[in-house]
C-alpha cells in the first residue's frame, strides 16, 4: 500500500518558553479532537514511546496526564518531538503525527476521500500557522522536476489566492481564511491518489505553474528560520 505523508513548513521555529510549549501542546490537543470525526483511524491517539511497552497505551491523548508528560518531556529537550499513534498494528488503519519545533508530519495508508483530505487540511490550517501543506507519496517525490522546492502534490495548501484559471488543471479549490491563515487549497485531480501518468502531467504542468508564482518553498529551511 501507498504511505501518504501529510508535510508542512512551518513559516519559523517554534518557541520554548513554557507558554509557548502550552500552546503548541494544546494547539495539537485541538488539532486531535477536530480530526477524530474525519475517519476512524483519527479517532483516538495515543502519546508512542511513554512508558508502557507493548504497545504503550497508558497516555491517551488529549488527556491531561498525556498533556503533562510531553510538556515535561519538551522541558527535559526543547527539541523533544510531540509523538503520537492511533494504536493500530494493521498498516492499512495504522496512522502516526510527528510534531517538533521545525514541522509537522502526518502518516497513514489509508486512501481518504478528497473532501476528507480537505477537512484534515482545514483543521491542520485552524490551529496552526503554515506557508505550505502537501499530502505526500514516493510518487510525488520522484516526479518532482523543481528538487530545490519542497515537492508539489495533487493537493496542497499555498498561502495565496489562486484563481479559477491560474492553473494547467484543477478539480476543485477551497479558500482558507482565518486569523492564522490564508490561502487556497488546491485539488489538481479527482483521482489524486492515482499513480499514473496522466496525474504525473497534471502535476507536472501545474508545478511549473506554481513555482512561477513563488509559493513553493525551497527545500531547506531558508534563511532566518531559526531566529525565535
Amino acid at each position: 500500500m501507498t504511505e501518504f505523508f501529510l508535510s508542512t513548513r512551518l513559516p519559523k521555529i517554534l518557541g520554548s518558553t513554557d507558554s509557548e510549549i502550552t500552546a503548541q501542546i494544546e494547539n495539537t490537543a485541538q488539532f486531535i479532537n477536530r480530526i477524530s470525526e474525519i475517519d476512524p483511524i483519527f479517532k483516538t491517539w495515543y502519546v508512542n514511546n511513554a512508558t508502557s511497552s507493548k504497545p504503550p497505551l497508558d497516555y491517551p491523548f488529549p488527556a491531561d496526564k498525556a498533556k503533562n508528560y510531553l510538556f515535561k518531556n519538551r522541558k527535559l529537550d526543547i527539541n523533544e518531538s510531540i509523538l503520537l499513534w492511533n494504536a493500530q498494528l494493521d498498516n492499512s488503519q495504522y496512522a502516526s503525527f510527528r510534531f517538533d519545533r521545525v514541522g509537522l508530519l502526518m502518516t497513514f495508508e489509508k486512501v481518504l476521500e478528497t473532501e476528507q483530505v480537505i477537512k484534515l487540511f482545514n483543521a491542520l490550517l485552524e490551529c496552526f500557522k503554515f506557508e505550505y501543506i502537501y499530502l505526500n507519496t514516493d510518487f510525488f517525490a520522484d516526479i518532482n522536476v523543481f528538487p530545490h522546492r519542497r515537492e508539489i502534490t495533487s493537493i496542497c495548501y499555498v498561502p495565496v489566492k489562486i484563481e479559477d484559471n491560474y492553473l494547467p488543471h484543477l478539480y476543485q479549490k477551497v479558500e482558507v481564511e482565518n486569523n492564522l491563515n490564508q490561502g487556497t487549497i488546491l485539488v489538481f485531480d479527482e483521482n489524486w491518489a492515482d499513480e499514473t501518468d496522466e496525474l504525473k502531467k497534471i502535476v507536472q504542468e501545474n508545478s511549473i505553474a506554481l513555482v512561477e508564482l513563488g509559493v513553493i518553498p525551497e527545500a531547506g529551511l531558508p534563511d532566518g528560520f531559526f531566529n525565535e
